[in-house]
Parts: structure tokens; C-alpha cells; sequence
């Protein structure tokens, strides 16, 4: 059977993918690598670049919406954790929570900070604080993680963002930057009570690695978020969607709860079995 790893490196050679940095990618500890967001196709393109496994933290409608021919292709190329970005602080704080466990464990992840991708070629945005919370949170835990930029550029024939179809005619160029050290932040948070100055360490770390991506990729950096357009609705493992307010009752948190931890279980599992072929 083959790896998600060895079905990346035959993506890799098919699409016309440059890769520059690799030795910046570090392979002592587990890493989290946060990117810019062009389209669709990133969430693809990005893991080949990559020289180990690694776990996508991607949005929990493109695993769990059933679009089977969508569904198919995350299946085929990604190890996929979801991100639940509409079903407020809960169901962000639970999705955080289970993907710091993968990390703890060893297992490389990737996000995208922007949250959302939108057609414009000539800025990088400001980045969602997610991965230094795991990253965080991880260290309290005794895990010496790094956290690493990628600057990413795709240009596709086809000017839809959300095409999902991998095709040889896209140009794709990705740059592995160097890790940010984020020792000195990580100290603060730990040593002050002030919430805000807590809060300011996270939003550091995550700009800094979004100002590097912009000035690899020659581009202007914005100091503001893309606007998320709330769904107002969880979506769970079988597809099926609830109303945030209704969602927020006990036994659906405990069930999103259950369907993550089952999820990290069978990623646990994929991943040691490939690591013993």
C-alpha cells in the first residue's frame, strides 16, 4: 500500500511543481507549517513540498460535505483533520484542542491562516492565530515543535478558485522559509497575566511568518483579515448540518468530540502502519 507521502511525490512529478528550501524543513521534531492561500489546489500542492508526512488542518466541508468526487480526491492525496470555522469558540477551541494532540504525538500538520482564499494575486493577509495556539499549547506539553512559513503561488489555465481538478497545466511554485523562533514570545505568554499581552504573542508569531510568505512571493503584505462568511451551521462526519445554536447543545459538542477523537485514532493508526511498510 502505498503512502499518502509516495502518491504526493507522483502528484509532484506529474504538475509542474518547483520546490525551494527543502533543507529549511526541519526533521528532529514535529513541525506545524502555516501558508498563504491562493485557491482550492493549495490544499494539494502544498504537501508535496514536504518531506515527510503530514496532516492537513483543512475545512471540515471539504472532508465532510458529501461531494463524493471531492471527497475522493482529499481522501486520495491528504491525511485531513478538520476545522470547524463556523461553529464559533466551542467548536474552534475543540478542533485546536484535537489537533494539538497530533502534534504531541509527532505529527507534522499544515494550515492555511488566512482562513479563505479570494482571486487576488498580489497580496498576503493577515493570519488566524490557530497555529501558534497549537504550537503553544504543544510546549506546555513538553513538545519542542517548530513552526514554519511556506510560500506558496499557484496559476491554474481554469480562473475558478474552487476547482479541485489537478491538471499538468498548472504552474506551481513553493518556497520552505526558514522557521520562526518564537522562544521569546512563547516566554511572555507564559510569565505575564495580562490577557491582551497573552493574546499579542500569538498574532506576533503568525505575522511574522505571513510577512515572510509575502516577501518570498514579491507581494504586498495587509495587515487585515479576509472576510469569513459565516455559515451559521456545523457540519458533522456524515454530512449532516446543524444550526450553530442548536449545535451548542451538550450532546452535539460530545458527538463533534467523539467523531474528532475517532478520527485522530484511525490518522494514529494510518501513520504507523505506512512508518512499518
Amino acid at each position: 500500500m502505498n503512502s499518502k507521502l509516495e502518491i504526493l511525490k507522483q502528484l509532484k512529478n506529474e504538475i509542474q511543481i518547483k520546490i525551494e528550501g527543502e533543507t529549511n524543513f526541519p526533521t528532529d521534531n514535529p513541525t506545524i507549517v502555516i501558508a498563504n492561500h491562493n485557491c482550492l489546489k493549495d490544499i494539494f500542492y502544498l504537501p508535496t513540498a514536504i518531506p515527510t508526512e503530514i496532516v492537513s488542518l483543512i475545512s471540515s466541508r471539504l472532508i465532510y460535505k458529501q461531494d463524493l468526487q471531492r471527497q475522493k480526491i482529499v481522501n486520495k492525496y491528504l491525511y485531513s483533520m478538520p476545522i470547524e470555522a463556523h461553529g464559533g469558540k466551542i467548536y474552534s477551541d475543540l478542533c485546536l484542542e484535537f489537533a494539538t494532540k497530533l502534534l504531541n504525538n509527532g505529527i507534522n500538520l499544515n494550515i492555511f491562516p488566512e482562513g479563505a482564499y479570494i482571486n487576488d494575486t498580489v497580496n498576503v493577509y493577515k493570519g488566524r492565530t490557530g497555529a501558534a495556539r497549537i504550537l503553544y499549547t504543544a510546549k506546555d506539553n513538553g513538545i519542542q515543535a517548530y513552526i514554519v512559513p511556506i510560500a506558496i503561488e499557484v496559476k491554474q489555465q481554469d480562473s475558478d478558485l474552487d476547482n479541485y481538478n489537478l491538471l499538468k497545466s498548472d504552474q506551481v511554485n513553493i518556497k520552505i522559509l526558514k522557521p520562526i523562533n518564537y522562544d521569546e514570545y512563547y516566554y511572555i505568554y507564559k510569565n505575564c497575566d495580562d490577557r491582551t499581552t497573552k493574546n499579542d504573542t500569538f498574532h506576533i508569531v503568525i505575522d511574522k511568518g505571513m510577512q515572510s510568505i509575502a516577501s518570498a512571493l514579491n507581494r504586498n503584505y495587509v495587515d487585515s483579515y479576509i472576510e469569513l462568511f459565516n455559515k451559521g451551521n456545523v457540519i458533522f462526519a456524515n454530512g449532516e448540518q446543524l444550526d450553530v445554536s442548536s449545535a451548542t447543545k451538550s450532546q452535539h459538542v460530545n458527538r463533534y468530540s467523539t467523531e474528532l477523537n475517532n478520527r485522530i485514532l484511525s490518522l494514529k493508526k494510518q501513520l504507523k502502519l505506512q512508518k512499518n511498510i
